[in-house]
């Protein structure tokens, strides 16, 4: 039942137009499952969004302190890897678990009838 409750409120926030800003071409239908191409796409997004001008920025700050500098990639690589895992533990399985009771095929009243 606590499951329910989290998953329910998990894809209410994730299905919020206003949460995906530009990245909305990246949610799936409500009734398909959100695969790890997709996550990992959105995680390669966010993480090289963010992690690249926050790279640059302690880069000019280790220049500014004499120090050697992190290479650029390392920032958002880790960033990606961060918000992989954290799709992948918190909304993903509850997005999954609604498409696949959405796309279960319906029974009517009469094939119901006629299995019994």
């Amino acid at each position: 039942m606590a499951e329910q409750s989290v998953d329910e409120l998990l894809t209410r926030i994730v299905d919020t137009d206003k949460q995906w800003g530009p990245l909305l071409f990246i949610r799936p239908p409500k009734d398909t499952r959100f695969g790890i191409e997709r996550v990992l796409a959105l995680a390669v997004l966010v993480g090289g969004g963010f992690g690249v001008p926050v790279s640059v920025l302690l880069a000019l700050t280790a220049r500014a302190a004499h120090r050697p500098p992190l290479p650029l990639f390392v920032f958002p690589l880790l960033l990606t890897i961060v918000y992989f895992s954290i799709c992948q533990l918190s909304f993903v399985p509850a997005w999954n678990r609604r498409a696949q009771a959405l796309s279960k095929p319906r029974l009517t009243a009469t094939a119901e009838k006629r299995r019994h």
